[in-house]
């Protein structure tokens, strides 16, 4: 199996937000001890942090104080985030509460839709170039049934100057929260989403952009995390959506489209890959990108229970059960349990994440739980893999991914070549899971460029 170099494709800066402040971030930037480890020490890590000590000298001017070249792991740096409050203003939004009974129509008709202002940054200090709606469209869920799912739909005010037509890109977002609250449409209104610098870069590449917030994000109903195919179906009904957008005239279903996420993102993207033959053919998808791919849930649950990262798990068992009601959970969980899950049950991922530090599904539960046959049963089911997209994949995770292991990405990345998938593979030496994100997004967005401009994918497998 052939990987790429990583320095295939030229790395631009990026702009991770906090509330605080701007949190410059070099595409170029190692994390100190974890990612010096991660290229072998020596250099690379004296180098990795004297850039570190750089950019804490840039945030040390806009008053923010962090330490970036001590974060050996993506906790360290992800517990420096924040995120919307459940009672801010934006999130309590009539415009988020779905009608009853849900309007007849297709999946990917929009139902309402309103214009706001979606910020990189708390002050504001960065804006998207683009006019900007919320949206809220009829989607699929894991069961089949119609849902209402929202969004965000940005049109650059520039004119495209490519060839063609411009291109739409469907973001899949990472973990936010299990909270209404933690919506990307709402953190982009107040400034604090994690990942806006990366939707600002899809942007001001020329493209229009879809944010979905996923089932039960921003609407009041309960968030399937990690469910593939309630995920799946979201991203692609975005892109629908953008294009059945009145006011977003510019867009139609003949505008070149692309996928692309990390971690639960990538998840989601490759399911939205894989489903779009079946349930989305009319859509002209020109490629996925996908990183830290949460592809095997029972290994990713085996890396991270008893560890920092166990809050990941538990997003993982609601999301699931309120997918799924045939799954059991609340009667076997123990008290300590029963107060863990109410907690990470509306809460967002930088307030949940301290809460399960070092706890283990043993701690909280009475059985096996996802040793459990109907348990087995839906993660087999939601396992990616299975049929290859007719969509090329670009596909990349970091070999020192402390929260989502490289085996279990491997593993998938085989089964799409199995299938008959053309696909680019990426095993990069980008440190823990967080930093991988930061490393490595910019080659992806550069991938989808590529395929938006009719350059032929290449294959590993």
């Amino acid at each position: 199996m052939r990987s790429h170099p990583r320095s295939r494709r030229r790395r631009t800066p990026v702009v991770a937000t906090t509330a605080a402040g701007t949190l410059l971030v070099s595409m170029t930037l190692t994390t100190g001890t974890a990612a010096g480890a991660a290229e072998g020490g020596g250099a690379a890590g004296t180098e990795g942090a004297g850039e570190a000590a750089q950019v804490e000298a840039q945030l040390a001017e806009s008053g923010l104080d962090l330490e970036l070249d001590d974060a050996d792991t993506s906790y360290d740096v992800l517990e420096q985030l924040e995120q919307p409050e459940a009672d801010s203003p934006e999130a309590d939004n009539e415009f988020y509460v779905p009608p009853e009974p849900l309007p007849d129509g297709e999946p990917g008709d929009v139902i309402r839709a309103e214009p706001y202002e979606p910020k990189v940054d708390p002050l504001g200090i960065g804006t998207f170039p683009a006019e900007s709606w919320r949206v809220m469209y009829l989607s699929t869920d894991a069961l089949g049934e119609p849902m209402a799912v929202t969004g965000t739909v940005m049109v650059p005010e520039a004119d495209w100057e490519g060839e063609g037509e411009r291109p739409l890109v469907s973001y899949a977002i990472g973990t936010h929260g299990l909270g209404s609250h933690c919506a990307p449409s709402v953190g982009l209104e107040q400034g604090l989403d994690y990942e806006a610098a990366f939707m600002k870069e899809v942007v001001d590449d020329g493209n229009a952009l879809v944010v979905p917030d996923y089932e039960g994000l921003g609407t009041p109903d309960d968030h399937t995390y990690m469910v593939g195919s309630s995920q799946g179906a979201a991203v692609l009904d975005a892109l629908r959506a953008a294009t059945d957008l009145d006011e977003a005239d510019e867009l139609t279903g003949e505008t070149p489209m692309g996928i692309t996420g990390f971690s639960q993102g990538g998840g989601a993207a490759v399911w939205a890959g894989q489903m779009h033959p079946e349930y989305a053919p009319e859509l002209p998808l020109e490629g996925v990108a996908a990183g830290g791919v949460p592809a095997d849930l029972d290994r990713v649950a085996e890396n991270i229970d008893g560890g920092l990262y166990f809050t990941f798990l538990a997003f993982a068992a609601h999301g699931y059960n309120a997918a799924y009601p045939e799954l059991p959970l609340e009667e076997h969980l123990n008290a300590r349990g029963e107060f863990l899950f109410e907690k990470v049950s509306d809460g967002c991922m930088v307030d949940t994440l301290p809460l399960g530090v070092g706890k283990s599904m043993d701690d909280l539960l009475e059985i096996d739980l996802i040793g459990t046959p109907e348990w087995q049963a839906r993660l087999e089911e939601n396992k990616p893999g299975g049929t290859a997209p007719e969509a090329p994949l670009y596909l990349y995770h970091s070999t020192g991914d402390d929260v989502i292991p490289v085996d279990q990405a491997e593993e998938m990345r085989d089964a799409y070549c199995e299938a008959g998938a053309t696909l680019e593979w990426h095993e990069n030496r980008s440190g823990p899971h967080i930093t991988s994100f930061l490393l490595d997004s910019g080659d992806a967005r550069a991938w989808l460029g590529e395929q938006f401009a009719g350059e032929e994918a290449e294959s590993d497998c």
